[in-house]
């Protein structure tokens, strides 16, 4: 039930943290995908069943960062390779991967995740 409840958390924190950042960028009001929204939900379900654990913060930071880049490479691969439309582009950023992951946004996801991961353990 935990784990469900995580889900439910990270879809809705994806739905604002989503909407708030495509809307800034674009300048005007720009609703979240659902298949983006997944990614939040299955990173903060992840998250709660790491917090079971006592894990060294290295390794931690590790399987956050596989874990979110695996997401979003496979999220954003298989949404271009089925229904040809590129949710997002990173093609522009450094060391970018056929636009669809970047050391910026993996570096992001795991500070966010972070974040979330310690306000479960101290919740």
């Amino acid at each position: 039930m935990q784990i469900l409840i995580h889900y439910l958390i990270g879809l809705g924190f994806g739905f604002v943290l989503e909407f708030l950042y495509r809307s800034i960028n674009a300048k005007k009001i720009v609703w979240p995908l659902f298949i983006n929204l997944q990614m939040y939900g299955l990173s903060t379900a992840f998250l709660y069943i790491l917090s079971q654990y006592n894990l060294p913060i290295y390794i931690l930071i590790i399987l956050i960062l596989v874990f979110t880049t695996s997401i979003e490479f496979i999220t954003g691969y298989t949404y271009l390779k089925y229904k040809i439309i590129m949710l997002w582009d990173y093609s522009g950023e450094w060391l970018s991967y056929k636009g669809l992951i970047c050391p910026k946004f993996s570096i992001a996801w795991v500070v966010l995740c972070l974040i979330y991961y310690y306000i479960i353990i101290f919740i």
